[in-house]
């Protein structure tokens, strides 16, 4: 067997004593090395036709080399790599130079197997030798890395999207509210109605000291407090004084982010009045949030709504927002005892919720995955709540479940496979399906074992029982 002179993929560096090494071998031993050095090796005549093959030990694929010999090479490829294998084998023949080609094969399982092709001509049969290399590895951590961008991108997505809904509400919310960092007690963020009780609307306040926002003889007092609130999350109302002489009631939250501590400062006159939106600037907002693309409702403290947009009217089928004035948020939960309870725990502990999914039930009895973020204020001493609905895809929804653990599970079921009966694998994946729904239960309700037992549709005792708990235990 001889190789022509010119090959499709031509070397950086040849041997420098390439007769006196390998003049003396036989055919048979040319193509075991041949063999040895390429996952594939194919000899393809003019016509495509595959003469020989012969594969590696590496080599991914559950076909034997004697099912390939006497099929065209353009057949046992996807269709779109079909031009790829022609000009393969055409420019191999011609002894021109073209570069290495990645083509598909088509398996019987229905899977494909990437593999990188070179080519050189045989002298004097008019044939070409082929050698493939599987790049299937190579492909699987392309793919990973593509999924890792694609999560990348889409996380940072919404955290975008959630912080443009936190600002709005934050911006458009009639409570005056002022953030400060606890360690310098030096203003980070304000809202519009914080300027207006303060009187600066035209004027910046970031990065001042709050204490300068108030009549100097309370300074001092005022500093203390601020810093005590710190250690003490349900510090008392503050009386203080304004610069212009107004007196307030000053309420202090203490809340960490990003491993800093912050306090929210909500404003309020001693009648327990709060600044109305009165400008024309401030209606624009209203229309604006009116229309926005993601449903909007706001409820009071028992669940009743107060108030919502359009976009929250067309998602529950509604006729009208005043349809929805005065009912139960609840009532449009798909599972009310269980979700809703849920998020309101989160929302009264932490004061804020961030994409939480769940399902609504639509008039027309339709069901919608919606993501929801929620935040609670207080409005003239009562508890107020405003909620961020926006519907997404079943597959989105479906994705945000640990795609890792449960494809870790698929691989643990197939291995089972041939290796025990059938209804032993039957067993043993029933109990891995009840150990991943158990603790997603158990996640999703921050490990309350009542709300996990009940949105399981079990009692107390068999989600105990299931855990391996011998007696229940207090949640």
């Amino acid at each position: 067997m001889q190789l022509d002179k010119t090959v499709s993929r031509s070397p950086l560096t040849k041997f420098a004593n390439a007769d006196s090494n390998f003049g003396d071998m036989d055919a048979e031993h040319i193509a075991q090395l041949l063999s040895c050095a390429s996952d594939i090796v194919l000899i393809v005549d003019s016509n495509g036709l595959i003469q020989d093959a012969a594969f590696g030990e590496a080599v991914g694929i559950d076909v034997n080399a004697g099912d390939w010999i006497g099929r065209k090479f353009s057949d046992i490829v996807t269709k779109e790599c079909e031009t790829k294998v022609q000009d393969i084998i055409g420019n191999a023949l011609a002894g021109r130079s073209v570069r290495p080609r990645e083509i598909n094969h088509l398996l019987a399982s229905g899977k494909e197997l990437p593999v990188r092709y070179s080519a050189s001509k045989l002298n004097n049969t008019g044939s070409v030798i082929v050698f493939g290399q599987d790049i299937s590895s190579i492909s699987m951590l392309q793919q990973k890395l593509m999924n890792s961008q694609l999560s990348i991108e889409r996380e940072f997505a919404r955290l975008r999207a959630g912080e443009s809904r936190y600002r709005m509400i934050f911006q458009l919310g009639d409570v005056p509210q002022i953030v400060v960092d606890a360690a310098t007690l030096r203003v980070c963020d304000v809202n519009p109605a914080a300027l207006k009780v303060l009187g600066r609307e035209h004027r910046r306040v970031d990065d001042v000291k709050v204490t300068s926002l108030f009549e100097g003889g309370n300074s001092e007092l005022l500093g203390k407090l601020l810093r005590a609130a710190v250690d003490d999350s349900a510090a008392e109302d503050i009386k203080t004084v304004l610069r212009g002489g107004e007196e307030i009631t000053l309420a202090v939250s203490h809340f960490r982010q990003e491993q800093r501590n912050y306090l929210l400062l909500r404003l309020s006159s001693d009648s327990g009045n709060v600044v109305a939106f009165a400008k024309a600037a401030d209606r624009k907002r209203l229309t604006v949030l009116d229309n926005m693309p993601d449903a909007f409702v706001i409820t009071n403290a028992s669940r009743q709504i107060i108030s919502a947009n359009n976009s929250f009217v067309e998602l529950l089928n509604l006729s009208s927002a005043s349809e929805a004035e005065g009912q139960l948020i609840d009532k449009w939960f798909e599972r009310p005892n269980v979700d809703f309870n849920v998020l309101m725990a989160n929302l009264r502990e932490h004061g804020l919720v961030r994409r939480f999914a769940t399902v609504l039930r639509t008039n027309y009895e339709q069901l919608e995955n919606v993501e929801i973020a929620a935040i609670q204020i207080e409005h003239h001493d009562e508890s107020v709540f405003g909620f961020v609905l926006r519907p997404m895809s079943a597959a989105l929804a479906a994705s945000d479940v640990d795609g890792q653990s449960i494809s870790r599970s698929d691989e643990q079921i197939a291995s089972l496979v041939g290796h025990m009966p059938l209804k032993d694998i039957v067993r043993e994946t029933t109990e891995v399906i009840e150990k991943l729904c158990i603790e997603t239960a158990l996640d999703l309700t921050k490990e309350n074992r009542a709300l996990a037992a009940q949105m399981l549709g079990l009692s107390r005792q068999s989600l105990y029982a299931k855990m391996g708990k011998s007696k229940p235990e207090e949640d």
